[in-house]
């Protein structure tokens, strides 16, 4: 296992340092016969113990379950807990940890994150954290890139300019990903790109993840809400917590869970200047031995409107489906149906729902969190035209803003005891 630190003829491993004479935290001092000193943390070591219980404790931190889930009124359940109370005097020992807003999402101001000057504040630490907490939250006062403050897209500023891009380079280190079929810059908007995808109509969005058919699919999304008209009815942004989702399929319909993790969908994109397809289960477990209802949940990959042909043996066809089906009445909740009312209900109370204001961007964590959209039109009854709803997007990979943000929870607490919930990536978080 890995020292906190080690002090010897060489130097420190890390940058950790250790007051002995500090009795806040048990720590176990070793030396060696080389006459070096290796020092553990106490806490750390029995985290990490080889039995049982302590990889069921470590599960119970890191899983995400419905407690965590962002939910239609209110912020997660999650916040009313002691572990919540415990993990807030660590992370933010002054009690400036922000609030979450009367739609349950933390706001985060963007001049907090973006400084006058492009350098990076404060505030970048409280959207990482709570990005990975609860899987979405909201940038407030965003500069437009409106280069005349007009809105019909004409004048605007270099992608490299965007707020939104700023943003995206700022929590990941410097990188915008996934910019091959859209461009690292992208509109969502009624007729953008001759509306070669379904985002770039009117029509209502199902509950989905973006670029499924990649192998490592995009990590955050940014949505910068640049003009919202108030003739605009409907077009609200929606979010599903997919993981936590999952998690309640297991408790609901065990089988249709279990079918889930071991038959392959198939995701694709085909279209002029592309063609990708990749096939994997809806849902992934961590590879530990036992029951795959002892095992955490690591990843959720669904995405309906870019899905292709079912490649699986005849036998299993019925029983995908019938498990399809019920996953997607616990994500979707445009299904009444009475005699599925506990999967329905869960949809309900689930499910986010908000029409963003122009100035807000929405990050979320594609991996974790799905996200779809109410239909709109425009007063009146003609369909909405350029300019009245657009957003501006672009993609961070996982593992570059989740370094960000560990490195940052590693200078405020180096030896944490803040566990990071499960972000999506296909595999456990070890701290």
């Amino acid at each position: 296992c890995h020292p906190l630190a080690i002090y010897g003829t060489h130097s420190p491993w890390m940058l950790a340092t250790v007051d002995e004479n500090d009795t806040s935290r048990p720590y176990l001092f070793i030396e060696w016969s080389d006459k070096s000193t290796s020092i553990y943390d106490v806490e750390w070591l029995q985290r990490f113990q080889y039995n049982h219980n302590s990889r069921l404790e470590s599960r119970e931190r890191n899983e995400v379950r419905p407690i965590h889930a962002v939910r239609k009124n209110g912020p997660p359940m999650w916040y009313c807990t002691p572990a919540a109370e415990k993990d807030c005097k660590v992370v933010y020992p002054a009690k400036d940890a922000p609030d979450h807003g009367a739609d349950g999402l933390v706001h985060i101001d963007y001049d907090s994150v973006i400084g006058i000057d492009g350098g990076h504040r404060d505030g970048l630490f409280n959207l990482l954290h709570f990005i990975f907490r609860d899987g979405a939250v909201i940038i407030s006062n965003t500069p437009s890139p409106f280069l005349d403050h007009k809105e019909d897209g004409i004048n605007m500023m270099q992608d490299e300019a965007m707020p939104v891009a700023k943003l995206a380079k700022a929590i990941s280190g410097g990188a915008i990903s996934h910019g091959m079929l859209y461009g690292d810059i992208f509109h969502v908007r009624t007729g953008e790109r001759n509306s070669n995808n379904i985002a770039y109509t009117s029509s209502a969005l199902c509950p989905h993840q973006d670029m499924a058919y990649y192998e490592s699919t995009p990590g955050m999304q940014l949505l910068h809400c640049v003009a919202m008209g108030d003739d605009v009815v409907g077009g609200e942004s929606t979010l599903i917590d997919a993981m936590a989702a999952a998690y309640q399929l297991r408790e609901l319909r065990p089988k249709s869970f279990e079918t889930l993790t071991k038959c392959p969908a198939t995701f694709v994109k085909q279209r002029d200047g592309a063609c990708m397809t990749y096939r994997r289960p809806h849902i992934t477990l961590a590879e530990d031995r036992g029951s795959i209802f002892d095992r955490e949940i690591t990843a959720v990959h669904w995405s309906p409107p870019f899905e292709g042909p079912l490649c699986l043996p005849p036998d299993d066809v019925d029983d995908y489906y019938e498990a399809y089906s019920d996953f997607e009445l616990l994500l979707n909740n445009n299904w009444d149906l009475p005699s599925e009312k506990d999967l329905t209900s869960y949809a309900d109370e689930f499910t986010w729902k908000r029409k963003l204001k122009p100035g807000e961007i929405l990050i979320f964590n594609n991996r974790r969190m799905l996200h779809g959209r109410n239909g709109f039109t425009v007063a009146g009854g003609v369909r909405a035209e350029n300019g009245h709803r657009h957003l501006v997007g672009c993609y961070t990979n996982i593992d570059d803003t989740l370094n960000t943000y560990r490195v940052g929870l590693r200078e405020r607490q180096p030896c944490s005891q803040v566990s990071v919930l499960n972000v999506g990536n296909g595999t456990t978080i070890v701290p």
